[in-house]
């Protein structure tokens, strides 16, 4: 190494000097004299120096890094990898051709590398090594035994509770697994190994530790004799099933990637970086056998689930058996041409569906344990008195038309768990892809590939994408719960202050999602390179001109938006609209529409609103009149009033809403043929006409029970003389006296009411 950098920095030397004479050639140099015997004396020695040669090196290697890549296109990509393929093709028809021979060869080779005395040799003291680790496994397991069984023997109400203890358990697995490693490490370097054993050895060593990490974390979610420790919702038949199968696949796999490697140590190729063709053809011997273990894996868990689980249907457990079964095959075929990038992005994008699938049944067998142990503890903690209220309550809301939902508040949160659980996959794939492709995504490349382009962009896009539809995801959830939490005023009654928000929560949703999707298109745009100024410039522009076009529009919705800020009417509020009467039903941006109360829908642009009388704010006052003769006890009407305005107070229906009751006001108008005696009371805004109806019934009764009678209209006719009538004389008689006391009726609109 010594030697060849100092032929290193020699080269560097004499390019330096050769440059130095070609730039000084550029223009006519005065005449030097030969260096002497002691220049030439001490340039060497400091040539010899070990800081002089690092420092040519460090300069050589920057040189070198600021050199400009040759950047391939992508014709030339393809080509390489055509070229590669046909490369492959023919090593497996080779291997085909020598696949009798391989047996013989791989022995031949073995018994060469291996003598008797060192195979003997080398079982001791793996064997030694192996019990080394395993002892201080043993010491391990010894500190470490208690707590795993208490944890496994214990019981655990809360999710929380059983994934701490889930992730401690594994935790103490680990912990013995790193202390067996250490063992059997420390001791295996401890040892002078021939290259092939050191191969083999080590190859058994780290197959053992893999095949036992991947048994930890089997357990972790699959926990088969553990059931209170199980995260996914599998039953006890099929989490054994499952987790024995992946222990055998991935024991499979790890031991034919172990063999192949040490035959490949054995039968070395003529050409760099390929198989010979004797390891090939056991490399696809394996490759075969994995993918036949792997098919009939498959239809043995899938059995398995059919007869054991409840959780999926026939058709998507054999969708799921088709996707994991395809995935096998591309993976083998994408093996077997050599197309290593492929078989990975293939395996990664094929497994992360199911395990996206995995943690989505998870989370919601998290939050249906949550929800039902929140329900547990608030019965629990009601006391009996109010338990009984609440059994009363449910069975009347049973009993009910249209029962209010039941809103949980763990229900807002477990859409927005899915969708980080969603997000997190989406990035971990992006960069298990970025390193699969190897695309510098974190390189600042003056000169980026296609590759580092194509993935800078895909994840802008999908960064912007996944965190603009978690904020989608979360405002929505919470502006339907408190939506859903919104209970709509009876008929006949006015909305309360609640209304508001029943009236502002969808049109601020239709504002996020156009807000988003706005974030997100320019977010893309600027990812692939295109410059948004000038769109936003345009955007601007085109706004103005649409503005100018379209003046009633813009005059509606900013009239709208003033009436909003105002408050001036909430969905479920009796207005008024010049001449038009009804309820809110729907806001938008533009317009409102009111729908009365015999089913006629008005749709009212907001800029066409002059005026508003609103009907259902604060409290109503409504008048009462009575006519009555003239003889009639006032006092006793007084009474008669203050006696019906304590029953309509004491009434179950509406008595919380009567804000005043009802009061007499006395003689009001004196008028041709009786009086008219005034009454009063203030209730809720939709309350009055209810409080009205029964308000005259039991006044009229009372009146009647008390003697006192409705004025009438009557007109005594007075005729000279005392001849008798005839039939004709007395129906004009009674004509003109109906005539006399008959008001003509001035045409008008009747006034209405809901």
């Amino acid at each position: 190494m010594i030697g060849l950098m100092r032929v290193r920095a020699w080269a560097a030397a004499v390019l330096l000097i050769l440059s130095t004479v070609v730039a000084s050639a550029q223009e006519p140099a005065p005449a030097i004299d030969a260096p002497s015997a002691n220049d030439l004396h001490e340039f060497t020695r400091l040539l010899a120096d070990d800081r002089i040669q690092n420092w040519l090196q460090e300069q050589a290697n920057d040189a070198e890094a600021a050199a400009p890549q040759n950047i391939k296109s992508i014709r030339e990509q393809l080509a390489e990898a055509t070229d590669h393929v046909g490369a492959r093709v023919a090593d497996l028809s080779a291997a085909w051709a020598s696949f009798s021979e391989a047996p013989e060869v791989i022995a031949q080779k073995w018994r060469e590398q291996l003598t008797p005395d060192r195979r003997v040799r080398s079982l001791t003291f793996a064997l030694i090594f192996l019990f080394f680790g395993a002892g201080l496994e043993w010491l391990s397991r010894q500190y470490t035994n208690p707590l795993r069984r208490r944890i496994e023997f214990s019981t655990f109400k809360r999710p929380r509770e059983r994934l701490f203890a889930a992730l401690t358990r594994t935790a103490l697995a680990f912990v013995g697994l790193t202390m067996f490693a250490i063992g059997s490490i420390g001791a295996f370097s401890t040892i002078d190994w021939p290259p092939l054993l050191r191969t083999l050895i080590l190859a058994a060593l780290v197959g053992i530790l893999s095949v036992r990490a991947i048994n930890s974390l089997t357990k972790l979610f699959l926990a088969p004799r553990v059931p209170q420790l199980r995260l996914l919702p599998v039953g006890d038949k099929m989490a054994r099933v499952t987790g024995q199968a992946i222990m055998f696949f991935s024991a499979m796999v790890i031991f034919a990637v172990s063999l192949i490697d040490v035959f490949d140590q054995l039968t070395t190729s003529d050409v760099q970086g390929r198989m010979a063709p004797e390891t090939l053809s056991v490399a696809v011997l394996f490759a075969v056998l994995l993918l036949v273990a792997a098919l009939l894996l498959i239809a043995i868990c899938f059995a398995q689930a059919r007869k054991h689980s409840d959780a999926l249907s026939d058709r998507s457990m054999a969708r799921w058996r088709i996707h994991l079964s395809l995935l096998s095959a591309l993976v083998f075929v994408t093996w077997l041409f050599d197309v290593r990038a492929l078989m990975w992005t293939v395996l990664s994008i094929g497994l992360a569906i199911p395990i996206l699938k995995l943690l989505r049944a998870w989370t919601d067998m998290t939050f249906d344990q949550v929800i039902a142990d929140f329900r547990a503890k608030a019965e629990r903690a009601a006391p009996p008195a109010e338990a009984s209220e609440l059994a009363d309550a449910v069975i009347e809301e049973e009993e009910s038309a249209d029962p209010a939902p039941i809103i949980d508040p763990y229900e807002t949160y477990r859409p927005i768990a899915q969708r980080l659980i969603r997000f997190a996959m989406f990035i971990a794939l992006g960069l298990t892809l970025a390193l699969i492709w190897n695309a510098g995504i974190f390189e600042n490349s003056e000169n980026p590939t296609v590759a580092q382009r194509l993935f800078s962009i895909l994840i802008d896009s999908a960064a912007a994408v996944l965190i603009a539809d978690l904020i989608w995801t979360w405002g929505k959830s919470s502006i339907d719960r408190r939506l859903a939490a919104y209970k709509p005023p009876e008929d006949g009654q006015a909305p309360g202050p609640e209304a508001r928000m029943a009236t502002l929560l969808p049109l601020l949703r239709v504002v996020l999602m156009v807000t988003l999707l706005s974030m997100v298109v320019m977010s893309v745009l600027s990812s692939m390179g295109v410059n948004i100024a000038p769109i936003l410039a345009g955007a601007s522009v085109m706004g103005i001109a649409i503005g100018f076009g379209a003046q009633s529009l813009v005059k509606d919705v900013v009239s709208g938006i003033f009436f909003l800020v105002d408050d001036a009417f909430r969905v479920g509020e009796y207005v008024e609209i010049d001449q038009l009467r009804g309820t809110v039903e729907k806001i938008s941006i533009r317009s409102l529409q009111i729908r009365h109360h015999r089913g006629a829908v008005h749709t009212l642009p907001f800029g066409e609103l002059k005026s508003m009388t609103n009907y259902s704010r604060d409290w109503v006052i409504m008048k009462l009149e009575f006519r009555v003769p003239f003889d009639t006890d006032l006092q006793l009407v007084k009474k008669i009033v203050k006696k019906v305005g304590a029953e309509l107070k004491a009434n179950e229906h509406y008595g919380d809403s009567i804000l005043d009751t009802l009061k007499s006001q006395g003689v009001r108008r004196m008028e041709e043929f009786n009086m008219v005696v005034g009454v009063k009371f203030m209730t809720r805004p939709g309350e009055q006409w209810l409080v009205r109806r029964d308000a005259y019934q039991k006044v009229r009764d009372a009146f009647e029970a008390n003697g006192i009678r409705m004025a009438e209209r009557n007109v005594k006719v007075e005729i000279a003389g005392d001849q008798p009538l005839t039939e004709e004389e007395r129906k004009a008689v009674t004509a003109a006296a109906q005539d006399a006391i008959t008001q003509p009726v001035t045409p008008g609109v009747v006034p209405d009411e809901p």
